[in-house]
C-alpha cells in the first residue's frame, strides 16, 4: 500500500514537471478531427487514456480469476469437513474395534 502511494506520488510529480517544461501548443487530427492543445495535455491524456484501456483489458481475467478462486476455496472448505468427518468416525470406531478385539482375545 506505501509502495502504492509513493508510486504515485512520483508520477504525479514527474506529470507536473513535465507540464510545466512543454507548454508549446501543438495540433492533433484524428479521423477528421482537428485538435490544438498544449503538449503536455495531450501525452498526459493519451497516458491515461492508456491506463484506462490497460485495466479493462485485464478486468475480464481478474473477474474469471476471482470466481474461480471463490470456487476453490468453497471446495476446500468443503474437503476440510469432509476429512474432519472422516476423522470423527474413525475416533469412533477406533473404541468399537478395540472392545471387539478384547473379547475375541478373553473367550480364546
Amino acid at each position: 500500500m506505501i509502495f502504492s502511494l509513493i508510486a504515485g506520488f512520483v508520477l504525479g510529480v514527474g506529470a507536473l514537471v513535465f507540464a510545466s517544461q512543454n507548454t508549446q501548443f501543438v495540433a492533433l487530427t484524428f479521423l477528421g478531427w482537428q485538435f490544438q492543445s498544449s503538449l503536455a495535455l495531450l501525452v498526459i491524456v493519451s497516458v491515461g487514456f492508456g491506463i484506462v484501456l490497460s485495466i479493462l483489458a485485464t478486468l475480464p481475467t481478474a473477474v474469471s480469476n476471482h470466481f474461480r478462486m471463490r470456487g476453490l476455496r468453497k471446495q476446500n472448505q468443503n474437503l476440510v469437513a469432509e476429512v474432519e468427518a472422516q476423522r470423527q468416525a474413525q475416533a469412533a470406531a477406533a473404541p468399537a474395534e478395540e472392545i471387539t478385539e478384547r473379547e475375541v482375545d478373553l473367550h480364546q
